[in-house]
């Protein structure tokens, strides 16, 4: 290995080629990197510009090659430096552009013999061959044909510096070209004959300068094949395919070699999946790598349906059903469940040696199943950090068996998973839909979309008596776009305020953001404040059966917002229904357990009976006595810190002592909610003044 000074010059020229090897990844630099360039080939220009003629020369970093003997030919494969390589040489054909514009014969004619080798033809005329990807580009650009087919970075690249330089009308363009040929300099490095290009590479990169591990695992695997031209024909059939599935994004296709070494059940850390399969496949055969790349490359088609579900067409209802589940469920679960997924799909895949074995029925069930879990918890705010050991249980399950789950096998694992995993049961998530907030602003509100989407798609396909109302033909030019509507506003008016009655502002703090009182509509911003008559009118013009009942209704206000929480509540429940269990399972889970139920599933007919707090035993025979009791305990025992439950809580607390039936000092509160509510509100309680939570124990008969 020798390291050299060089300029842009000594780079260029000459009969020389620099070919950027399959392993590389595409032209990536973005305007930021421009921006740095340019600035500096201005500073520079100013500097040569000045009196005094003697200036340093500015380094733009290293450049590292391999050299390949040819007849009459410099050729150099480059390890590193692409980037930069690429770079100038656009620069160089926006000057020649500019040149040959301005009648600079002798600029054009010199910038063109940096650009092309002649007489050569073919792609032995181009001094800079790219990747595949950015060839067709490039080589546009080296011929004075700028007519792209399509956009790509380096079209950018060459789009920006033509604007710079087209405003910089005031550089003189052989001083410029000077600037760029003899003061830009780089380090370069050539390597020795024996030297592993592909290690330096690793080295250079993995363990230094930032590059996506896609790209290190792309030189690993094709290093491993037995030659450049098996390399390029399997790069063709294989990586190419997959790169362009996933959108050439390096970021997506890191993220899906890491799920697709996921589905075995083993967890691997983003940064890490490099090093995991090096150390598995350094010692593969060819063989073993052409088969991986094949495997690979079939799972990539899997990977996009994941993601973009809902850029496929279902061929049957139950391939419609499928996608459609998958949409949900990458909307609220942030691609998590995806190595489960893989092996879910190559399962049903009846193109796939291996795969026909579940049917699109089957599909969809493990789907539903999935997505009723996804749903349940969130609703019912059970953390999400562990849904990756889940999922990682699932696919392990699925490797030491068969290679994937059945329905009923996937049902059985859920059903059956324990705190902090499982599966909450109808009545807390019941409780929840009724009785929390299911809007959240200054969120996306995805869930909230997910749920109210569902329940008009499930309401829509239920036989209808009537025909749509001709006044929806109103909508047919309108966008398709639907937004959440709070049917009761956020914002309340005079109108409002008397028509919710004396009881306003806690109908408004309680009830804005439950279930009951959130709709869909077409996207129409001047509905959002209106007037409960204004809004039904708008409503039984979108002709969506969320809001078919509503032109009914007289008055909204708290028990029509309660019961029309209660009524979606119990729609959501069959649309999500709790995995089934075997009948062993289901008669366990209906004994009360009895040490204190402090986690876990409440039974519906368990009743309290003591609640034990610090040593202090209350008898309790209701539910709303154990959050009573609870507070009434923090506030003897810690005054000082009981500010921070009400702060917690504001809408739960009020200064006037008859607004609630349950009271604490000078304070009225709220008391009457579902089991789970009232169990996970104690504890939070607990948990803000310091306490650890196992001093707070109830049990039940």
């Amino acid at each position: 290995m020798k390291a050299t000074k060089a300029s842009v010059w000594d780079l260029y020229n000459g009969a020389k080629q620099y070919k950027v090897p399959l392993f590389q990844r595409p032209y990536v630099w973005s305007r930021q990197q421009w921006e740095q360039l340019w600035s500096d080939i201005r500073e520079q220009y100013q500097l040569m510009s000045g009196q005094d003629t003697k200036h340093p020369a500015r380094f733009l970093g290293s450049v590292v090659v391999v050299r390949e003997y040819e007849k009459n030919l410099d050729k150099y494969v480059i390890i590193d430096g692409q980037q930069r390589i690429t770079t100038i040489s656009i620069i160089l054909a926006v000057i020649r552009a500019f040149a040959r514009e301005k009648g600079l014969t002798e600029l054009y004619n010199q910038i063109s013999d940096f650009l092309k080798n002649a007489p050569k033809s073919g792609e032995g005329q181009y001094v800079v061959i790219p990747t595949r990807v950015d060839k067709n580009a490039l080589y546009h650009i080296f011929d004075e044909d700028y007519v792209f087919d399509q956009d790509s970075r380096i079209v950018e690249c060459f789009d920006y510096f033509w604007w710079q330089l087209d405003r910089s009308t005031e550089m003189d363009l052989n001083a410029l070209q000077q600037v760029i040929t003899e003061d830009l300099c780089v380090v370069y490095i050539e390597l020795d004959e024996g030297e592993n290009p592909n290690q330096v590479f690793e080295a250079l990169n993995y363990r230094g300068v930032p590059l996506e591990e896609s790209d290190l695992i792309r030189n690993f695997f094709f290093a491993h094949l037995e030659n450049q031209e098996i390399a390029e024909a399997q790069y063709d059939l294989y990586w190419k395919p997959m790169e362009e599935r996933l959108l050439n994004d390096q970021v997506l296709i890191s993220s899906f070699i890491r799920h697709y070494c996921m589905k075995e059940g083993r967890f691997i850390r983003h940064g890490e999946i490099f090093e995991k399969i090096r150390k598995r496949f350094q010692n593969a055969s060819p063989d073993e790598v052409l088969y991986l790349l094949k495997d690979m490359s079939r799972s990539s088609e899997y990977y996009r349906r994941i993601l973009f579900p809902d850029s496929e067409e279902g061929t049957s209802r139950e391939r419609k059903e499928i996608l459609k589940s998958l949409f949900r469920i990458r909307r609220i679960s942030n691609n998590t469940p995806a190595p489960f997924f893989l092996l879910l799909l190559a399962a049903n895949d009846t193109d796939n040696e291996n795969g026909g074995k579940l049917s699109d029925q089957e599909v969809f069930e493990v789907l539903s199943c999935i997505e009723s879990y996804f749903i349940r918890r969130m609703v019912c705010g059970r953390p999400d950090t562990v849904y990756e050991d889940v999922f990682e249980i699932l696919c392990r399950a699925a490797s030491d068996g068969n290679g994937y789950l059945s329905a009923d096998e996937t049902k059985s694992l859920i059903a059956s998973l324990q705190p902090p995993f499982d599966l909450p049961d109808d009545d807390e998530f019941t409780d929840h839909l009724r009785y929390s907030d299911l809007y959240h602003p200054e969120t996306e509100n995805e869930l909230a979309f997910v749920i109210l989407e569902r329940l008009e798609e499930f309401f829509s396909s239920q036989p209808r008596g009537l025909e749509p109302v001709a006044s929806y033909a109103l909508f047919e030019d309108e966008s398709e776009d639907l937004m959440i509507d709070h049917i009761m506003p956020e914002s309340l008016s005079d109108h409002w305020i008397e028509h919710l009655g004396s009881d306003w502002s806690s109908v408004h703090t309680d009830f804005l953001h439950r279930l009951g009182n959130l709709t869909l509509t077409q996207e129409n911003s001047s509905i959002k404040n209106g007037a409960f008559e204004d809004k039904k009118a708008w409503y039984a013009l979108d002709n969506l059966m969320l809001n078919a009942g509503m032109k009914n209704i007289r008055f909204w206000r708290r028990y029509q917002i309660d019961q029309r929480s209660g009524v979606l509540a119990a729609f959501c429940v069959k649309i999500w229904p709790r995995c089934e269990v075997p009948e062993i399972e289901i008669a366990k889970s209906s004994v009360v357990p009895a040490g204190c139920m402090r986690s876990g599933e409440i039974p519906k007919q368990a009743r309290p009976s003591n609640l034990n707090i610090a040593g202090t035993v209350y008898p309790v025979k209701f539910w709303y006595q154990v959050l009573e009791n609870t507070i009434r305990a923090i506030y003897e025992k810690e005054p000082q810190k009981f500010e921070r439950v009400v702060r917690e809580y504001p809408g739960y607390f009020s200064d006037d002592p008859a607004r609630y039936k349950s009271n604490v000092g000078t304070y009225s509160f709220k008391s009457r909610f579902g089991r789970y509510q009232i169990r996970d509100m104690c504890l939070n309680i607990i948990r803000l003044v310091g306490w650890n939570e196992d001093v707070w124990c109830l049990t039940c008969e």
